[in-house]
Order: C-alpha cells, then structure tokens, then sequence
C-alpha cells in the first residue's frame, strides 16, 4: 500500500516504522502544523495527488474532522487512531457517511487489548451472579496524553456495564464530600511519566481481589495495528471499528 500518515509524533514515528516493516510505502507525514494550515478541499486535493490507498490518524481530537472531511472527499480509506472526540462521532463521522467512504476507528490498536477487552467481558459475566465483589477500572498513561479517561478505559467500563447487572453506570474520578453510590462502576486515571498504557481492571470482595491487566511495553503495538487495519479495510466501504475487524479476525481463527 502506499500511505500518508497524518501526525508527525511518536506515534506517527512508530506507524512509519511499522509500515515499511510490512513492505509498505509511506508516501507523506503530515504534521500538526502542516495539518492546520490546511483546509478541507486543499488536504483532500493532496491526498489524491498522491494517489495513496489510505490515511492513518494520529494528530489530535480537533483535527480529527477535518480528516474524515478531506479523505471522503478524496475517497480515501481512514484509519483513526486519534482518541478523545468519541462524544462527536456522529457529526465527525457524517461526511464519510454521506460519501459511502471507508473509515476504521478505535479506542485502542493493540491486538492483545482486543483479547483483553473479551477476558474481561468473560469475567464480568461471571461477577455478574457474586454481589460481594465491587469492580472499577483504572488506567495510566504518559503525561502527555490529554484525554482522560482513555479511550480504552471507557470502553472496557462499558463492557462492565453491560455484564453486571448491579453497575448501572460509570463515572470518572469521585466527587468531593459524596460517597460512592454501589451501582455506579469508578473509572480513575493516571498521568504521568513516559508510560505507554496501562489498564486495569479490578474485582474488591470481602475475602480477596482479583486483578485483571494489561500493559503495553510500547507503541509498537499500536503502530502495528493501525497498519494491519488500514490493510483490512482495503475494498470496504462504510464505518468500521478496530474491534469489528479483529472479532472477524479472531474468529475465523478459532473456527480453524
């Protein structure tokens, strides 16, 4: 494939790597400045001057709609690796929408997050039957991730949600002077350091504690699954997630 890469950072460092990694081409990187310069029909105007066959995101929530715009526009494949505009999906999104563009998003592109996300689903089926255990879910991140919680976080809270009855909701962080109400599920976040993501999920009861975590090593991870998605959405068309795409994945292996 031949690729441009929108986001110059670390992140977009690693993509760069792992994509020649898989015999790919990085035609351009485009970075946050460059970006901004630029507006919807003129970045659209590059992307197909470069005739590229798809654009991977790792920029900011703020830009993030101006990309979908201009790969619509230029009947682009997108992936969006970028967090933290998820409350603005449907007016982001609506542009690939209305021009039958192909975009893939996610909160996470590390393939062992994606198994992770299913053990912890599994065991919240089962503390959904055992009412001693009190389960929250904490995350950290580099210091300079801006979004809190992340992305993955709020998406394993929802998993949460949804297989234990007693968990009507989740919320970020406490509230000063209020105590915990039982059936809301306690999201925290850390920021600090150079660490690459962490995510745990824990189950307090009153004999002992079950702990469930990943921690990723790097950004490799998640560089590699941002190629591999840009490589599975080739020929499609419409809003795809990273986890649709590892689910089919995933279970066509299992079916072997």
């Amino acid at each position: 494939m031949r690729l441009v890469l929108f986001g110059d950072g670390r992140m977009g460092q690693a993509v760069a790597v792992q994509a020649k990694e898989r015999d790919h081409e990085v035609v351009s990187m485009l970075g946050g400045r460059e970006l901004s310069q630029m507006g919807v029909e003129s970045l659209a105007q590059a992307i197909s001057d470069a005739r590229v066959d798809a654009v991977i995101d790792f920029t900011v929530a703020d830009q993030v709609g101006r990309s979908v715009a201009s790969c619509a526009t230029a009947h682009v494949p997108l992936v969006i690796g970028t967090t933290g505009w998820s409350e603005r999906a449907d007016e982001v999104l609506a542009p690939a929408r209305e021009q039958g563009s192909a975009v893939l998003h996610g909160p996470n592109f590390s393939v062992g997050v994606h198994v992770f996300l299913r053990v912890v689903q599994r065991a919240g089926t089962l503390l959904d039957g055992i009412d001693d255990y009190d389960v929250y879910v904490n995350e950290a991140h580099h210091r300079h991730k801006i979004d809190h919680p992340s992305g993955t976080a709020r998406r394993l809270a929802d998993a949460l949600v949804e297989e234990i009855g007693r968990k009507k909701e989740w919320r970020a962080g406490l509230e000063d002077g209020v105590a915990v109400d039982p059936s809301t599920l306690q999201v925290s976040s850390v920021r600090a350091g150079e660490i690459p993501g962490t995510h745990t999920v824990v189950a307090e009861g009153s004999h002992d504690s079950i702990e469930l975590r990943h921690t990723a090593r790097g950004r490799d991870g998640f560089a590699f699954g941002s190629v591999w998605a840009a490589e599975w959405l080739q020929g499609r068309s419409g809003i795809h997630t990273f986890e649709e795409a590892l689910d089919e994945f995933l279970d066509q292996d299992e079916s072997k």
